[in-house]
């Protein structure tokens, strides 16, 4: 009998321990929330459909470390909510998106009857309003654009030759309608980055 009772005794042992464990955490991040905690913690596993939230203070942070910090952006969940934003426009039936580190690149084909500033101008729109103000937003209405970004899909930000294939690739989509959002791609700086001191009209 003693036999068997050991291994179940260890068993309720762990889990009590555990349960406490996690009355520990759980009554502290109530704690840290009501006092006011100037640095609280990121949504653990949030639930479907669950805002994102964080605090910080700013005395808790490196300011010479945050004044380089790259913001970082799911680049594949981006494109993907991109061209599923611009196919819900009537006429709309084939879109994709490339999003490297500070540009996107979209092709698209346009709807037969919609004159192709007009089209570039609710593509570029659509894009500029889904990212980052950094981000510079090309648009191809060209059907040889689908090809141009598609051979960069598989890229990585750090492979050879890089800047000079997608610099390449930009040029050619400069060739169709782009919309007329105004950008200073003087402002943009080494390799696509904004000068994040200025600021545009």
């Amino acid at each position: 009998m003693m036999k068997f009772m050991i291994p179940i005794l260890a068993v309720l042992l762990i889990m009590t321990g555990c349960m406490e464990d996690a009355d520990k955490q759980e009554t502290s991040h109530h704690e840290d929330a009501l006092n006011g905690n100037p640095m609280d913690s990121y949504n653990e596993a949030p639930l479907e459909g669950q805002v994102g939230y964080v605090r910080y203070n700013k005395d808790q942070l490196d300011q010479d470390v945050e004044q380089n910090r790259e913001i970082q952006v799911n680049r594949e969940e981006m494109s993907d909510q991109i061209s599923r934003m611009i196919l819900r426009y009537k006429g709309f039936e084939d879109v994709a998106t490339l999003v490297t580190d500070y540009e996107i690149l979209v092709a698209y084909k346009k709807p037969d009857n919609m004159d192709r500033e007009l089209a570039a101008d609710m593509v570029q729109k659509t894009a500029y309003s889904m990212v980052p103000a950094f981000y510079r937003i090309y648009t191809s209405d060209k059907p040889s654009a689908f090809g141009d970004i598609q051979s960069v899909s598989t890229s990585t930000v750090y492979d050879d030759q890089y800047r000079e294939v997608i610099d390449s690739i930009i040029n050619k989509m400069k060739e169709a309608p782009q919309g007329k959002v105004e950008q200073n791609d003087d402002q943009m700086g080494t390799h696509g980055k904004t000068n994040m001191g200025s600021t545009e009209s």
